[in-house]
């Protein structure tokens, strides 16, 4: 592997065992860490021979982006150690992928600066390739993009998917958590990562999508404001033979419809990482208007309800919160102006004792919800709920709602 570092100093900017994600406007200062590759290889090669877990200096050495690997993907030690046993001959054959590293170079460089002409603002963040337990080919994190190279055989289709995780670092979509945002937060990436870098992503649920689309926006329009995303992304109800993941093809198509009516390019990209309203996005695409005036019509509901994602008043309610110090300051946040549109610091409860915090909105339903401390590196962990999940509120029938915050966690 020694060969191979020197190899790769000669086409990428490396920073073999940099103790912190590095962040760059430059596309051509753009840093590749294959560091934890090296790390992975020399636990895999102690496995038959150590008295201890080989994996838990690789965990320990690892890179931030082995950090931001093991909360839901590789867990612990144990269970890479575990998963590497059971899928050992699957491993080796990616033994050898990061050797052919250099021939990603240009392409990547050149997708890089076709994002940054297009969007200025573009920065690049480090792109870590880790082993993991063969669960995830690729994430994104504010501490860098990871790579699962345990699933990659040869790097084909590699700096797609490197793309595709660098434009969700650009993006900064707002609105609450349903399938309309999910779906052109997804298909976004994938429509301006096809666009700087001439690759697909994903080809199967595309050729699915454009082989069944009258069948598929019917469907869509009846689940759009839904916060279920079954059948459209990570998996399905096996109800048809669709394939995983329809919500990039149609958030694809959704965002191309919307670039497509826009005479400035540049504001266009800029438009489709920075969606302020997905319903209002939806709206000025024209993607779906066709289907939605047929299914208004069918059901006796307003066209322009369609583009807005709560119906109806708001209601009145007076929130109660219990903290466990009385100096605890609580800001709620969530999906909805009255809730600061997810702004971890937007709105402050109000002191009503040394232990409680109150505050009187009036919201549309059904609302999602989270306590913090004013910044997301606090949030609250809520007495009945699980720790890091919205709270979802459907219209209560008292005016009044209490919650009991048992501590506080950096998610």
């Amino acid at each position: 592997m020694k060969l191979l570092a020197r190899h790769f100093i000669a086409t990428f900017l490396l920073a073999f065992g940099t103790a912190n994600a590095q962040l760059t406007e430059d596309p051509l200062k753009a840093v590749i860490e294959t560091k934890d590759a090296q790390n992975f290889w020399e636990a895999f090669d102690k496995m038959e021979t150590s008295k201890t877990n080989p994996f838990t200096e690789y965990i320990d050495k690892g890179s931030p982006g082995v950090q931001s690997f093991i909360k839901y993907r590789i867990i612990n030690a144990d269970s890479l150690y575990a998963t590497v046993k059971k899928n050992k001959e699957q491993y080796l054959q990616t033994r050898n992928t990061l050797k052919a590293i250099n021939s990603i170079d240009k392409k990547l460089k050149s997708s890089y600066s076709a994002l940054k002409y297009w969007y200025p603002e573009a920065k690049f963040q480090t792109v870590y390739f880790v082993y993991g337990r063969m669960t995830t080919g690729g994430n994104s994190s504010p501490d860098g993009i990871s790579i699962g190279t345990e699933l990659f055989k040869n790097l084909n289709g590699v700096v797609a998917l490197i793309v595709h995780e660098m434009i969700h670092f650009q993006q900064n979509n707002k609105g609450g958590n349903n399938l309309l945002k999910q779906a052109v937060t997804e298909g976004g990436a994938d429509f301006i990562g096809e666009f700087v870098s001439g690759e697909k992503m994903n080809t199967i649920p595309f050729e699915y999508g454009e082989a069944h689309l009258d069948q598929l926006c019917k469907e869509f329009v009846t689940r759009y404001k839904s916060n279920d995303f079954d059948d459209w992304f990570y998996g399905t109800n096996k109800k048809d033979d669709r394939p995983n993941d329809l919500g990039y093809w149609i958030g694809y198509r959704i965002c191309e419809a919307y670039f497509n009516k826009q005479t400035d390019k540049h504001k266009a990209v800029h438009d489709i990482l920075n969606i302020e309203d997905p319903f209002l996005f939806l709206k000025e695409s024209g993607f779906l208007d066709s289907y939605i005036q047929q299914y208004a019509k069918e059901k006796n509901l307003k066209y322009e309800d369609f583009f807005s994602e709560f119906s109806g008043e708001p209601s009145e309610i007076t929130f109660t919160v219990n903290v466990p110090d009385k100096n605890d300051e609580v800001y709620i946040v969530g999906n909805q102006k009255e809730l600061g549109n997810w702004n971890a610091s937007s709105v402050k409860m109000n002191r009503k004792s040394d232990f409680e915090r109150t505050l009187t909105l009036k919201l549309h339903f059904p609302a999602q919800l989270k306590f913090t401390k004013g910044t997301w590196d606090q949030e609250a962990d809520v007495k009945g709920f699980e720790k890091g999940s919205n709270i979802i509120l459907d219209k209560p029938k008292s005016k009044k709602i209490s919650y009991k915050i048992n501590n506080w966690f950096k998610n």
